[in-house]
């Protein structure tokens, strides 16, 4: 599991109200919880005794407080909506995945070219590992253009939409 997946996964954790979750993807296993001492906790490294074992490990725990990643957290965040030099807004991926228009395939998009948002309004969905996550608008205007296409993959902080 790359340093990347368990942002992201720690971005979607606290949008949440979960106290506790555990992610099992291929042999990497991760375990959140907000600040409670898990009764799956693994001691460290260290305390552990030295031993060799013949068999490979498959997967191995891994526990992380967002309180301990917070600050990190903080320091890399890139706002959803950021004004850019022409005067509009730009509103941003807040997470990795799919970008969708729309709830479903035959169902209108939430926004297009020309509509009026306003702060709070749902904009699209994104798609994190089987999530689908609404992006809600940070700022208000009418949207002057929309960045990408339906069913693309979207970065984390990539600009979305423009704002007027």
């Amino acid at each position: 599991m790359q340093y990347d997946e368990v942002k992201e996964l720690i971005a979607i954790f606290e949008k949440t109200d979960l106290n506790d979750m555990e992610v099992q993807l291929d042999n990497a296993r991760i375990r959140l919880n907000r600040g409670t001492v898990s009764p799956w906790a693994v001691a460290p490294v260290a305390a552990q005794p030295a031993a060799v074992s013949a068999q490979p490990v498959v997967s191995q725990p891994v526990n992380v407080s967002t309180d301990t990643l917070a600050a990190e957290s903080k320091e890399e965040s890139v706002s959803k909506a950021e004004e850019t030099a022409e005067g509009s807004k730009v509103i941003k991926a807040p997470i990795v995945g799919t970008f969708y228009q729309s709830s479903a395939p035959d169902k209108e998009p939430f926004v297009k070219v020309g509509d009026t948002v306003a702060q709070g309004d749902v904009v699209c969905i994104i798609e994190a590992m089987k999530f689908m996550n609404e992006v809600n608008s940070e700022v208000s205007g009418t949207i002057t253009e929309i960045l990408v296409k339906d069913g693309e993959f979207v970065e984390y902080g990539q600009e979305l939409f423009r704002v007027k």
